[in-house]
């Protein structure tokens, strides 16, 4: 069955391989590493990817808006039914450290509702994609499989997955408190929710405000089709509408059963930790 979205995932698979080939081109030279304003790293590669892809999009759909990670936000998005948001990098610390952990996400926000979702790892040729109410799937060589989340929910069992970058003392001291016992650490946002949809891990949870929409917009269509959960820290959805690009009240992504009480018990040790502090 052909998909509704079709000529827009095709493009969006073939926009990310082509962008992953653009990254691989500058995998193993000699390119300048500058930092952002959040102090974040970015490439000549981040930028050539960035550019490809909105030059793709725009090609293709010229009327849609395109959100990336390396551009300037456009002009009346609050009037624009889709919103194309690209990640042309995800995972630039894992680029330039060499590990592979990263990865090209393309997204496209329907009316405030992500409704596709394309992750794509270059260096080993991983492409997970899913299409609202049409599931989602991955295809690596021979591979093709559709996913589908574990239903695991005893908490000793569950396995999250950790950033290899930004793994901070309070995090892993929350992870203790709320009774995890197994860590996965890698790098792109992407890829880790990606674990979570092929049942290698169950958990990911971010308690800063510095994730953007396009850190979330396509892994969340991949992880909600595979029947995931994604909220804030709050147990509310992630916005789209880009009154702001940031996550501000943090990510927790599940594989769905333990969900509504991780919320509740994050709030609980957020509120204790908050108490604790003005107690000092």
């Amino acid at each position: 069955m052909a998909s509704s979205l079709q000529r827009e995932l095709e493009l969006a698979q073939q926009t990310a391989i082509e962008a992953g080939k653009i990254l691989l081109g500058y995998y193993d030279t000699d390119y300048q590493v500058q930092l952002k304003a959040g102090k974040e790293p970015v490439t000549i590669a981040d930028k050539t990817s960035s550019n490809y892809i909105i030059q793709a999009i725009q090609s293709k759909f010229p009327k849609d808006a395109i959100v990336s990670e390396e551009s300037a936000l456009p002009a009346g998005l609050s009037k624009q039914d889709r919103i194309w948001v690209v990640d042309p990098m995800d995972g630039t610390k894992e680029f330039i450290n060499h590990n592979g952990e990263f990865s090209v996400m393309i997204g496209l926000v329907r009316e405030g509702n992500p409704v596709l979702g394309v992750v794509y790892q270059p260096t080993n040729g991983l492409m997970c994609w899913g299409v609202s109410g049409e599931g989602s799937y991955m295809v690596q060589g021979q591979t093709r499989q559709k996913l589908q989340v574990s239903n695991e929910s005893a908490l000793e069992n569950l396995c999250v997955a950790a950033s290899r970058s930004h793994l901070t003392p309070e995090l892993e001291e929350i992870y203790h408190q709320l009774g995890f016992q197994h860590m996965v650490q890698a790098g792109s946002l992407g890829l880790k929710f990606a674990m979570i949809s092929r049942q290698l891990c169950h958990i990911y949870l971010n308690l800063s405000n510095l994730t953007g929409a396009w850190d979330t917009c396509a892994p969340e269509v991949i992880l909600k089709e595979a029947g995931g959960r994604i909220t804030n820290l709050f147990g509310y959805r992630l916005t789209y509408t880009f009154s702001h690009v940031r996550n501000r009240k943090g990510v927790l992504a599940t594989n769905g059963p333990v969900h509504d009480y991780l919320v509740e018990q994050i709030q609980m040790l957020l509120t204790q930790r908050a108490q604790e502090e003005l107690s000092v």
